[in-house]
């Protein structure tokens, strides 16, 4: 194999991954006896890495002494070399006398233990305790934040806090979820070790320092929200200003109260819903006769007004309301999620405090370290 060749093998469960590996080690073997100080082979469990050492080594023996069960490994290594039987035995045997008297040079490890061997041996350049212990189980630790922080919040500098963690619970409730405090907080906690908080946490931690921030952030999203409950006031005040102009009264529309009257009279409430644009508006915006009641003695002059003013009016407004139901969301969606995100940056803050204080790496920060 080149030195550039990257080389997969795709295989199922029993359709010997374990043979096709071993002679492929093996086989660097005998072209180098040495090989096994520059290579370096991950599992995953434990006992798939004594698994295959057993098989290197019992299958290098077992070549060495003319072993009849390590011939299927011999014919492979044979056909690939191109080298002769005796060569390929005594190369094997070579090579065995040197993982023998230099076993810990032959590395065969599972991915945790080659992560924790590369943050032990980079902990001075990282700036991590020369005694550095490595915590393979992040909800373990996790978990023990959380703990510290309930346990904390009857401190008065912990106030703030309470608060965000009154605020999470409420958007739990509304939501109709049964609430267990500590439970619930630790699932949620999880989010500090996706890939997307990782990536952003510095940036997110640094605008979370200065409260003035975060204020200002919320002033602004107030601000966005009253301005469109200004304009759809501003609508719904101009429907009720031409009937009066008119002088008409709700009872005058067709089905008064409970006609489109309902579509204006919730949009002073700050209902701007898609459900709000029903089979009455859908009526009302194609159909000028919708618009007057049957029993109205005004009938035809209410139909008039609707085709010259009411219907272009109802256009508009519900423009405006589509616009205004996506901001309102999006601001009142966003606020509720600061508060979150405060929640969220705290324990991530008392998880690294609790990592210095304990001499503890997270295994699962191995990567955002490396990357710094």
């Amino acid at each position: 194999m080149g030195n550039n060749q990257l080389l997969v093998y795709k295989a199922s469960a029993g359709s010997g991954k374990t043979f096709t590996l071993a002679t492929e080690y093996i086989q660097l073997l005998i072209h180098n006896p040495r090989a096994y100080r520059e290579i370096l082979a991950v599992t995953f469990t434990n006992k798939a890495t004594a698994e295959m050492k057993e098989r290197i080594l019992g299958q290098l023996n077992g070549i060495a002494i003319h072993d009849a069960a390590s011939d299927a490994y011999l014919n492979v290594i044979k056909e690939r070399t191109g080298m002769d039987e005796e060569t390929i035995r005594e190369r094997a045997q070579e090579a065995l006398n040197l993982i023998i008297h230099d076993y810990n040079r032959f590395r065969i490890v599972t991915i945790d233990s080659f992560f924790q061997s590369i943050i032990k041996n980079l902990a001075r350049e990282l700036s991590l305790g020369a005694n550095l212990n490595i915590e393979l189980n992040n909800e373990e630790a996790l978990s023990e934040a959380v703990d510290t922080i309930i346990a904390n919040l009857h401190q008065e500098e912990s106030k703030t806090m309470l608060k965000w963690i009154l605020s999470y619970i409420e958007e739990r409730m509304n939501e109709g979820e049964k609430w267990n405090v500590t439970k619930q907080i630790k699932t949620f906690g999880k989010k500090i070790f996706d890939e997307t908080f990782v990536e952003k946490g510095d940036l997110l931690r640094k605008e979370l320092e200065n409260p003035k921030n975060i204020t200002e952030f919320k002033k602004e999203l107030k601000a966005i929200c009253d301005e469109q409950h200004k304009i759809m006031k501003a609508q719904a005040e101009k429907f009720y200003k031409i009937l009066e102009k008119n002088g008409l009264e709700i009872s005058d529309l067709f089905n008064g109260k409970k006609g489109i009257a309902s579509y204006f009279n919730k949009l002073t409430k700050e209902d701007y819903a898609n459900k709000n644009r029903n089979s009455t508006v859908e009526d009302h915006l194609n159909d000028s006769s919708k618009w007057a009641a049957k029993t109205s003695k005004r009938r035809n002059e209410i139909i008039a007004l609707a085709e010259s003013t009411l219907q272009p009016l109802l256009a508009e407004t519900e423009q405006l309301r589509q616009k205004a139901n996506i901001i309102v969301n999006t601001c009142n969606l966003s606020t509720m999620h600061i508060n979150n995100l405060q929640l969220l940056s705290a324990i991530d803050e008392e998880l690294h405090e609790e990592n210095k204080q304990k001499n503890r790496f997270i295994l699962s920060d191995t990567n955002a370290l490396l990357h710094h």
